[in-house]
């Protein structure tokens, strides 16, 4: 048993398939199977139950799987350690960011920290919100920037372990497909009661736009749409809007450039408003590179209404 094996097999776990996983690796999926096969016969146990929805761990591949954890954090932090040694720790960072904040908002921030460590070497990683926690859990990143509608919710149950800033405020607009064109601008999404709501899932993680949903039905019942549809991200549901199948509240951190068939439309009603928080560990020391990057994003011009 190696290191590496120890990363396929958390590779396929994390991934929740040994097609996502091997994509995440960039190898082919027979090369990873044949891996962790070997890793199975070396330890002489089974590790993973395939079945139609996926894999999940056994009880040997639960413990494999929480060393793995372990090792990778250790070699990170000894990466880290020897950085300091070396003196190139200063102008290093490693950020997860989701998705949504990638277009814009993450990039200009970056931009900027660039311009003060021209040299620096910086490591994006573009997770979704749930393994972008885990990964900053886990010490496998410096900070995680992360979209959320409620963030003293978030701050209420990481404050013991994170130290978390709000960093950015969003309004909303209202994405629809191009057979709504004729609706007034702004839009009252009272208008918009009979036609199917697309709604991302929700996350055990942090708050995010199915809460905002929720929060916003229970509160103004009036609101509440007809039909709903759960879709797998934000992302999917443009397309979506586009085809013509539903329509999509989006924050306005979402890309500005739309596929064609899609119209965006400011929302006449006053609505709660989605944030950015960046979170890094407290009992984590900051590189300098990593400090000036929270307080780049934390500067109030770049709170963004």
């Amino acid at each position: 048993m190696d290191t590496r094996q120890l990363l396929y097999f958390r590779a396929v776990v994390d991934n929740g398939s040994f097609t996502h996983a091997a994509e995440s690796l960039d190898m082919t999926q027979p090369s990873l199977s044949l891996s962790i096969r070997k890793l199975e016969k070396e330890l002489n146990a089974q590790l993973l139950s395939r079945g139609r929805s996926g894999v999940s761990t056994t009880e040997a591949g639960d413990y494999v799987y929480e060393t793995a954890v372990k090792v990778d954090a250790l070699l990170n932090e000894t990466q880290r350690h020897i950085s300091e040694i070396t003196g190139d720790k200063a102008s290093t960072v490693s950020l997860a960011s989701a998705p949504i904040l990638n277009w814009e908002f993450t990039p200009s921030a970056l931009a900027e920290l660039k311009r003060i460590y021209p040299t620096a070497t910086i490591s994006l990683d573009d997770a979704a919100p749930a393994t972008a926690i885990k990964r900053l859990l886990d010490g496998q990143v410096d900070l995680a920037l992360l979209p959320t509608s409620d963030p003293k919710a978030f701050l209420r149950r990481y404050a013991h372990e994170l130290t978390i800033h709000q960093v950015a405020t969003f309004d909303y607009s209202v994405a629809l497909p191009q057979r709504l064109a004729g609706l007034e601008s702004p839009v009252s999404l009272a208008d918009l009661r009979g036609e199917t709501w697309l709604i991302p899932p929700r996350s055990r993680e942090l708050p995010e736009l199915a809460e905002f949903y929720s929060d916003l039905w229970n509160s103004r019942p009036g609101l509440k749409p007809e039909r709903t549809q759960e879709v797998a991200s934000l992302n999917s549901a443009i397309p979506m809007v586009s085809s013509g199948l539903g329509v999509s509240i989006v924050p306005n951190c979402a890309p500005a450039v739309q596929p064609q068939g899609i119209i965006n439309r400011p929302i006449s009603d006053e609505l709660p408003h989605y944030y950015a928080i960046v979170a890094y560990r407290t009992d984590r020391e900051l590189t300098a590179a990593a400090q000036d990057l929270v307080d780049i994003l934390r500067a109030p011009q770049r709170t963004l209404a």
